[in-house]
């Protein structure tokens, strides 16, 4: 089935208005989007941070890490200022400390770090082959411009455990321009992408009761926002309130591209 079609509903510099940011003072400012609800998606900070911390990259190098703090939920509608602090700037890699603000409160506190690729081992763990292809499902509208094909997670095991919780294919049906920094950003809003798979003895329903407290990101290889990427998310355990779930996004041909882990604090919710 193909994808939704909105090239011709609206620019792409429209339809990533989520993750744009501006430069205001000495530092970076986005809106939230409204998508969601009361509250942003972590995603959309998450997004807007890194597009930020990238202004001021050093030449050739891209984000291969990020390790940030959900620490306040940020309100639609009004705009995020992102403060920027250069921690380290070596011969190999960078260093870069974002701080997310909203009305004087703080959101978000995250680091990243910057390198350029070199020749070396390779080496990864591979997914399951009979993974079924985008082109195999039907084609779902995501949040705002994002499209996605549901896979659902994989079959319970005889003790109830599950390789998979959560997988989905997703992409942005829209030609982008080659700007490794922006399809980092657009990549980092989806890691949070992970429905209910951290909670997998109730994987039905929605995300009430879940809240992302921390989170962090490694890109391997890059890897573009437009073409159809695989989520496979695992959730690790669940204990003393929290969860812990752990992320890989796979390219088309299924190489390993980005690993995410985030842990939640995980309330009880009615089924």
């Amino acid at each position: 089935m193909a994808d939704r079609d909105v090239h011709h509903a609206v620019t792409s510099e429209e339809a990533l208005e989520f993750v744009a940011v501006r430069p205001e003072g000495e530092g970076w400012v986005g809106m939230a989007p409204t998508w969601f609800g009361e509250y942003v998606f972590g995603g959309c900070v998450i997004g807007q941070a890194v597009l930020a911390a990238t202004r001021s990259a050093p030449k050739g190098r891209r984000v291969h890490s990020l390790h940030a703090y959900f620490l306040r939920p940020a309100v639609s509608g009004r705009p995020i200022s992102y403060r920027i602090g250069s921690i380290r700037d070596g011969r190999t890699f960078a260093t870069r400390r974002i701080e997310a603000v909203q009305e004087g409160a703080h959101l978000l506190s995250m680091m990243c770090s910057f390198t350029a690729d070199t020749d070396g081992y390779e080496y990864e763990l591979p997914i399951a082959r009979d993974v079924p292809g985008p082109e195999e499902r039907e084609v779902h509208p995501g949040p705002g411009p994002w499209v996605a094909v549901k896979l659902g997670p994989t079959p319970a095991e005889a003790d109830g455990t599950r390789l998979s919780t959560h997988r989905i294919w997703f992409r942005l049906p829209l030609d982008l321009p080659d700007d490794p920094h922006l399809h980092a950003a657009l990549i980092a809003f989806a890691t949070d992408w992970t429905g209910t798979g951290g909670r997998p003895l109730q994987l039905e329903g929605n995300t009430g009761g879940m809240v992302s407290l921390d989170h962090a990101v490694w890109f391997h290889r890059p890897v573009r926002a437009d073409q159809w990427t695989l989520y496979d998310v695992h959730s690790l355990v669940n204990a003393g309130g929290r969860g812990l779930l752990r992320g890989t996004m796979h390219s088309l041909d299924r190489r390993l591209a980005v690993t995410v882990a985030q842990e939640m604090l995980l309330r009880p919710v009615s089924p």
